[in-house]
Order: structure tokens, then sequence, then C-alpha cells
């Protein structure tokens, strides 16, 4: 994840979230809707008074973490030595928050592919739709190798298939994928 913004942007709210979710003795599923609550603060804002684009992907990476430490995902890839990282986030914004704004945000697995894992994270205040958040993220061992999502199912001890992922998330793997391949092809003239 982008431990900077998570950690250092939202250092009490990601010790207040984060915390309860890593040691709780009481796992979730994995395709469960997780939700925390957090309110705007003023180091939140920008100069118009809204809470900044930036914040929105700081919480996105909070909610992430808190699904991890829920479902008992972090614990179990961390001893493998595998870590999560967010590769594709788009963001679509319907309203704007300000100070002191309350706001839920929940975080859910929406399927996987290959080694990508696609979440949906959705900002709700007063019953409405803030803004909506698609993530794409996989995960890598300690060399960089590629972790695939059987593999991370098999290490959780589950069977399970994915639901069909939308046209956005396909198109974003693809993307992925595609820049692999020209990373992966720019290596190998290098070492010609």
């Amino acid at each position: 994840m982008r431990a900077e913004s998570c950690c250092m942007n939202l250092f009490f709210r990601f010790l207040r979230i984060f915390l309860p979710a890593f040691f709780t003795k009481k796992r979730t599923g994995l395709m469960d809707v997780h939700t925390i609550r957090s309110s705007v603060w003023i180091g939140d804002q920008d100069p118009l008074g809204h809470m900044t684009n930036s914040r929105y992907s700081s919480f996105t990476d909070l909610g992430t973490m808190n699904y991890m430490g829920r479902t008992g995902a972090l614990m179990t890839y961390r001893k493998r030595g595998w870590s999560p990282i967010v590769q594709h986030e788009s963001i679509t914004f319907y309203r704007m928050m300000k100070f002191p704004q309350k706001f839920e945000l929940t975080t859910q697995l929406v399927g996987w592919e290959d080694c990508y894992i696609c979440f949906r994270h959705r900002f709700h205040s007063k019953g409405k739709l803030i803004a909506e958040s698609r993530m794409v993220a996989r995960l890598v061992g300690r060399r960089r190798q590629k972790v695939t999502t059987d593999m991370a199912l098999e290490a959780m001890g589950l069977d399970l298939t994915s639901p069909p992922l939308s046209q956005r998330y396909l198109d974003a793997i693809a993307d992925l994928q595609a820049k692999d391949r020209e990373r992966d092809a720019e290596q190998a003239s290098k070492q010609d």
C-alpha cells in the first residue's frame, strides 16, 4: 500500500482503525463489506474548504488495511513475506465534503484475476454517495516475485471463484498487463 499516505497523513486515524482490526479475534469474510467511520478534519481540507482529492486515496488505503486486518489476510500474507501494492486507482467524485462532516467508507473485494485483486471503496455522508474508488492491487514477494490470487487464497485456506469483474476493472488490468510487457521488453533489450 502507499504506507506514507496511510500512516503519516492519517496517523491517529490509522491507529484507531487498524489496531483493533489487526488484533481482533473475530475475523470477517473476504467478500464482506467493511465499514469505517470518520469525519473531515481541518487539516484534510484544501484552500477552498473541501477535503483534498489526495485525502480520499489516503482513506482508501486505510480502508484496505482495515479490510486486510479484519479478514486475517494481512497476517497470513506477511508471514509469507508478501506485501500488498496498489497498482491502479480511479476515483469518481460526486460531491465534496467539508469540515466537520461525518462520513462512512465502505470497502469491498469485488473480484480478482491472475495476480490482480480488485476493490471498490465508497464514501457516503448523510445517505448520499460522495465518491467511489476502483482499486487494483497485487501481492508481491520479498524478491518482487509474482504472487497469484490462487496462491493468496490457498494461503488463507480458501477455494473461491472470483465474481465477474466489470469492464472498468478488466480495462485497468489489461493496461497494467500491457505496461508489464513493455517493461519486460525494455529490460530484455538492455540485457542484449
